[in-house]
């Protein structure tokens, strides 16, 4: 949604189980205890005390559950600083154990209650752990803010000063301004030391030397390390297996094979694990990947996803948090899994291997998108009506960013994208989102979901190498393709060459081509659909240009073999059957960008607000677009939007109400604030003079019914593309608002030509629905390779990008 910076996982988990700090229940100072009784001022204490037993004994989730249940009583009887000290302490254990359903709620409770009563104590308590937190789910920004808020406390009520500085330092070296976060971790550590608090010392030395190595000083960080070594060994410390595994990847950096095994053999045997501890797994498998271990990596890869399975179905449902998760920590555990099985199955033959790796590339890129997607019980259905008001707010700032470009516009965006989150954080049901049904294995329910005529090909790709899995309804194979850095610049080239219509285009994508599918046999080739889970830069390829071969006519381009469909994942199955049924169809086109435009309402014009500057070209060819799109579907079952009407309230109260099976757009796509590049659909100015904008905020926060929605706008299919969630923007969007289908442009497409091609389009799909969108695309192209010019014509094939459920 909003602006955030990335996280990595270098932080993640460690700092999570050492600076979450649980708090002491005590006499609140403003409330008497005959206000609540002594006997129950006792029992809370008692309780208190049972619930600090149960954490000291390592039993998180018991005292999680003894401080809901004191804070709720504390609540009851209007004890408000025993109910903020309770909350967050329940907190802080939810942050231990990475239970981000339940933190983020406790810990924002507990900040309100403890400000209502200027409770400074429990307020920098839980600044400290909502630091944390905001560090664990990608908002770097927050994080630094909400520290900053602590330190700024008044001096004499703040104890723990220290973790405050560390979480800002922290923040500061995510940010890329280590030099600025060098003095804030010593600050902290030379303060610990002062009150002899050893024990954090060692936390907070491990965490000073994760950030020195992500900035690439590996002189400070085995420092650190060193540093915290012999406070270990020197006061007997247990428990802290971050230190050891944080010089075991020193010594691996360095080459010292035999001291990287032995420290990562030390921080597995400490007695004292946590929710971290699955990194020390990871980290041996990437080790061991180095070292042509691929059976030890294999084993290793194994129990850290055993690990953090566990921990997956307690994140939060915003989807900006899961995302931060996957991209940040989580992901390099199946990519290692992927890299160490693949080796094996090619090296011995055994297929087991090859399901085991399929599987687990298969639920990581499920994980976040089926919790995304709408199901019954919903979270969405539970937003209260606060959450709608602070959308159009967020709206309004992505306009006031489209005209500005400002920093404190995009600062807005990012406070108005923290309180969605927190909402949407509170709307999440008691029950995690549903896995994948069935009892059968992935590879088998994949290729269950295949009919004879489909082949899935499934990528991943690293910048250490990739993998193809070529998977029908009988066999499964893996193969192995180039590196993500190699396939980026080949694509690059070839898209370059692609659109100028140069000759080279060809010898480009045959290579490219040949380095994919050249040794997947014909058996699979011959398939006349394929489904494409696509990864990294493998999104920006235009498959159906790709040459195929050559006859005497030329090359023979992909689309012609097959039709191409990209999937999210072959496990999120197919689109409901409402779906199924041929419905209205919705355009929206030629929309008001500009008030100079004569068509924008007169009687608006001394309403305008000056700030309003923003103005795109308008776009006349879209309205005879529309209209052609709206004959070829069936005007009887159409409706079309243009001029002020394709305006954004219409346009999202026309989806609402009407609920069409189609909605297409033919309008601009322009950049906003949103951190992974993803793009705005812009819609006609309002009243106002803003610019309507239909983002990725807006289209998942509205499930839709309908079956395809098309985006005829340039660059439509903008976004990054992150491990385990696949391409960020629009189309992920639309996908998870529930669409059963997205078809975007990657470039600008001629007007007559788009207007032609997407009219066939609509007569192919109105005349064979159940054939669906992929096979009616690629009818339309081959009628207009039959009719165009053989250069430019390829550019046309390779600018639509259609990703869908099966």
């Amino acid at each position: 949604m909003g602006a955030k910076l990335g996280f990595r996982a270098a932080v993640f988990g460690v700092a999570l189980i050492v600076l979450s700090l649980v708090g002491s229940s005590q006499a609140p100072a403003n409330v008497p205890d005959r206000a609540i009784g002594a006997a129950a001022a006792a029992e809370i204490a008692g309780n208190d005390a049972h619930a600090k037993r149960l954490l000291k004994a390592g039993d998180y989730l018991g005292a999680w559950k003894a401080f809901v249940a004191d804070a709720d009583r504390a609540e009851r009887l209007g004890a408000l600083n025993l109910e903020a000290d309770s909350l967050n302490s329940a907190g802080a254990i939810a942050v231990k154990r990475q239970d981000l359903r339940h933190a983020l709620p406790e810990l924002l409770r507990a900040r309100s209650v403890a400000a209502s009563v200027r409770d400074y104590r429990t307020s920098a308590l839980v600044l400290n752990n909502l630091a944390s937190l905001y560090l664990a789910t990608g908002r770097v920004g927050s994080a630094r803010d909400t520290a900053l808020e602590g330190l700024a406390l008044p001096q004499q009520y703040v104890r723990y000063r220290p973790q405050l500085q560390v979480q800002l330092a922290r923040a500061l070296a995510l940010e890329g301004r280590f030099g600025d976060a060098v003095p804030v971790y010593r600050q902290a550590i030379d303060d610990l030391l002062d009150r002899g608090d050893v024990e954090t010392t060692a936390a907070v030395l491990a965490l000073f030397g994760e950030s020195a190595m992500d900035a690439g000083r590996l002189d400070l960080a085995e420092d650190a390390f060193d540093q915290g070594l012999w406070l270990i060994r020197i006061h007997h410390l247990q428990g802290h297996f971050s230190v050891l595994r944080g010089l075991a990847k020193v010594r691996a950096r360095e080459g010292d094979r035999p001291s990287a095994n032995s420290l990562f053999d030390a921080a597995l045997r400490e007695p004292l694990r946590g929710p971290g501890f699955w990194m020390i797994y990871a980290d041996r498998g990437e080790f061991r990947l180095s070292t042509s271990d691929p059976k030890g990596a294999l084993a290793d890869f194994e129990e850290a996803r055993r690990l953090i399975t566990l921990m997956r179905s307690d994140v939060v449902p915003a989807d900006s948090d899961r995302v931060a998760r996957e991209s940040g920590g989580f992901s390099r555990v199946p990519l290692g899994l992927v890299e160490a099985g693949n080796r094996l199955a090619l090296e011995t033959g055994d297929r087991q291997y090859l399901q085991e790796t399929f599987e687990a590339a298969e639920e990581d890129r499920m994980w976040s998108l089926r919790a995304l997607v709408p199901s019954e019980n919903d979270w969405r259905s539970r937003l209260p009506g606060n959450y709608w008001d602070l959308l159009a707010q967020y709206q309004a700032a992505e306009a006031v960013f489209l005209e500005r470009h400002s920093g404190a516009m995009r600062a807005r965006a990012a406070s108005l994208d923290l309180e969605l989150q927190h909402l949407e954080a509170a709307a999440q049901p008691d029950e995690p989102a549903a896995g994948s049904a069935g009892e059968s294995s992935p590879l088998r329910e994949a290729q269950h979901s295949l009919d004879s005529a489909t082949v899935l090909f499934s990528f991943l790709v690293t910048a250490r190498g990739g993998w193809l899995w070529a998977v029908d309804r009988t066999h499964a194979d893996v193969y192995p393709i180039p590196a993500a850095p190699a396939l980026r610049a080949e694509i690059d080239s070839f898209v370059r060459e692609l659109r100028d219509g140069s000759a080279a285009a060809e010898s480009s994508g045959r290579r490219i081509f040949g380095e994919l599918f050249g040794p997947v046999p014909k058996s699979y080739l011959a398939h006349g659909k394929w489904l494409l889970e696509l990864d990294g830069p493998l999104y920006d390829l235009p498959f159906a240009a790709l040459p195929a071969g050559r006859d005497e006519k030329g090359p023979v381009y992909l689309v012609e073999r097959a039709a191409l469909q990209a999937i999210p994942g072959v496990l999120l199955g197919r689109s409901p059957d409402r779906n199924q049924q041929t419905g209205g169809l919705l355009a929206i086109g030629d929309a008001v960008y500009n008030a100079a435009d004569e068509r924008f309402p007169h009687a608006a014009a001394s309403h305008i607000d000056a700030r309003h500057t923003a103005a795109l070209p308008r776009l006349p060819a879209t309205a005879d677009e529309v209209r052609e799109c709206s004959r070829a579907w069936g005007t009887s079952d159409a409706r079309i939007l243009t001029g002020p009407d394709a305006n954004l309230a219409a346009v999202e109260q026309t989806i609402q109400t009407w609920q069409p099976s189609i909605i297409h757009f033919a309008t601009h796509v322009v950049s906003g604030p949103d951190q992974y590049s993803s793009g705005l659909i812009a819609l006609s100015l309002n009243a106002s003079g803003a610019m309507g904008l239909l983002g990725p905020a807006e289209i998942q926060a509205r499930p839709v019914t309908a079956a395809l929605v098309v985006l005829n706008g340039c660059h439509s299919d903008q976004g990054q593309a992150l491990p385990a969630s696949g391409l960020m923007g629009l189309t992920r969007a639309w996908i998870g608002s529930g669409a059963g289908a997205v078809l975007a442009t990657r470039w600008e497409i001629p007007d007559d030509a788009g207007k032609a091609l997407m009219a066939d389009f609509y007569r192919q799909l109105r005349a064979n629905w159940h054939a669906g969108p992929a096979w009616a695309l690629q009818q339309a192209q081959l009628r207009l390779l039959k009719q165009g010019e053989t250069g430019r014509t390829a550019a046309l094939l390779g600018s639509y990008f259609l990703l869908g459920r099966i």
